[in-house]
């Protein structure tokens, strides 16, 4: 961690007017050059269509990966030339993001809350969803510059925190993008670039907001609310850049060679335009900053730490909130349900699948943005036999007829809220019908529950690769229901 040698009457305000321009200049020309750069890239890949696999794949998606925050540093090394400031602590500060990045918030945000299997379910969802990932990642940057710059004698310019708080948004940036590339083993040449530049000019945008909160505290004494202001406008414009890139962002990104189509530039452009702005906004806001310094005749409280303690522990209980309310929506997402009431039968589904309903069912609802798993009650007439093994035969006869292959895997007595049925788990082949889908094995398994002249048949159907995941939600489901 930093020396901790902080500012202090007199000494805090000693370079409160001064306003480094190069900053602005070398931020701006970051972002044509890296623009310029991804243009270079996916020209290249349309002309020579270089077929890359395997390790050569992998190696080139990784130095693309790390190619934005290269060129952003590479940048403010060359002003540096001119108004000094350590280039050592910019590169400490991303490496630091980065590590921090790769170490808490990216197995937070995809291994425990796994918000990218429930993130755009519905709007709720993707409301929560963005301020749960936007809660995490703002707290990692803004921790590195706090804890690791912050109190040190290096900061000691209101620009300083941009620039920090910058280099920690691009590492967070290269630790997304490095994740990206390892866990699809490389990536097509123009999309990947396209994809990681997308991602270093928001996440140096979330830097540089927060970063100016933090520079502007550090240079003069503000309300304790100053600096967890700045990080909820950065938590929300995380969140609103995430909410809009999944409207927008239409194309897609895969480990396939040049033939895959490039992802949509919408994304790529909602995040240079974003850079753009913050970059500005920021800018303007330093300089009347300066110029309101210049003519202020104030001073420094006596012990300016005690406000920077107690503005830090504001903003860790503002991150405590946002995070409880991002992890109730990341519950509810994931456990709540909708209850339905239909022809006597009562019970509780997903709340993230959505209806899909034939006239031949009581219910049937299907998760159509996820794993397109389908839940459905059916209502068979017996006439006059009170067999399950014979319904079990009207609907291997059904599936037999609509599809290439039907096999009935295994059949069982079961026991449901005290309700006697037969278990049956089967497999088929859908043919994909006149859609001209490719065939797909489904797997499925039944309930059936014999009524006197009726049989109330539960049903569930999934790919092999999501059964594991659904038989626990459809058993839920079966145990919801009564009639």
């Amino acid at each position: 961690m930093a020396q901790q040698t902080s500012l202090a009457g007199p000494d805090r305000y000693a370079k409160a007017s001064y306003n480094r321009k190069g900053v602005w200049r070398s931020a701006i020309i970051a972002i044509v050059a890296l623009l310029v750069f991804v243009a270079i890239v996916v020209a290249i890949d349309a002309v020579v269509k270089p077929q890359l696999s395997g390790l050569g794949l992998l190696i080139v998606g990784i130095i693309l990966a790390i190619v934005p925050a290269g060129l952003w540093l590479t940048f403010f090394y060359q002003q540096d030339r001119v108004e000094p400031e350590p280039v050592g602590q910019v590169a400490r500060m991303a490496v630091i993001g980065l590590a921090l990045a790769g170490a808490l918030g990216i197995p937070a945000t995809s291994s425990l809350f796994r918000t990218q299997e429930w993130l755009y379910r519905d709007t709720g969802s993707m409301i929560l969803g963005s301020l749960l990932i936007g809660t995490v990642e703002t707290f990692i940057i803004y921790a590195v510059v706090r804890y690791f710059i912050f109190d040190s004698a290096e900061f000691d310019e209101r620009t300083d925190g941009v620039v920090y708080g910058t280099a920690a948004g691009l590492g967070y940036a290269t630790a997304l993008n490095l994740n990206f590339i390892l866990g699809n083993g490389g990536g097509a040449l123009g999309g990947t670039e396209i994809y990681v530049a997308e991602v270093a000019l928001a996440y140096a945008a979330f830097g540089g907001l927060i970063g100016y909160f933090l520079g502007h505290a550090k240079m003069q004494r503000d309300p304790i609310w100053w600096l967890p202001l700045g990080f909820v406008l950065t938590v929300v414009l995380n969140g609103l850049f995430l909410i809009l890139r999944g409207q927008l962002e239409t194309g897609s990104i895969s480990a396939a060679s040049a033939a895959t189509p490039l992802p949509s530039l919408t994304g790529l452009i909602l995040a240079g335009v974003l850079a753009v702005i913050v970059t500005a906004v920021v800018a303007f806001l330093i300089n009347r900053d300066v110029a309101a310094s210049t003519s202020s005749t104030a001073t420094a409280a006596a012990d300016a730490s005690v406000g920077d303690r107690q503005a830090n522990l504001a903003v860790i209980g503002v991150f405590v909130v946002l995070l409880v309310i991002g992890m109730l929506g990341w519950n509810g997402a994931v456990n709540g349900t909708t209850a339905f009431d239909k022809n006597g039968i009562r019970g509780a589904y997903p709340a993230y699948f959505g209806n899909v309903n034939t006239d031949k069912d009581v219910l049937r609802v299907a998760d159509k943005i996820g794993s397109g798993a389908e839940f459905a009650v059916t209502i068979k007439d017996l006439k006059g036999s009170k067999d399950a093994k014979a319904v079990s035969s009207l609907l291997a006869a059904e599936r037999g007829s609509g599809n290439l292959i039907y096999k009935l895997i295994d059949s069982q007595p079961a026991t449901v809220n005290g309700k006697e049925a037969q278990m049956q788990q089967f497999a088929y082949v859908d043919s994909g019908g006149f859609t001209g889908a490719v065939p797909r094995v489904i797997q499925g398994t039944d309930y059936i529950f014999v009524q006197g002249e009726r049989a109330v048949v539960v049903t569930m159907l999934a790919t092999p690769d999501t059964v594991g995941e659904i038989e626990p939600l459809f058993v839920n489901f079966v145990n919801s229901l009564s009639f």
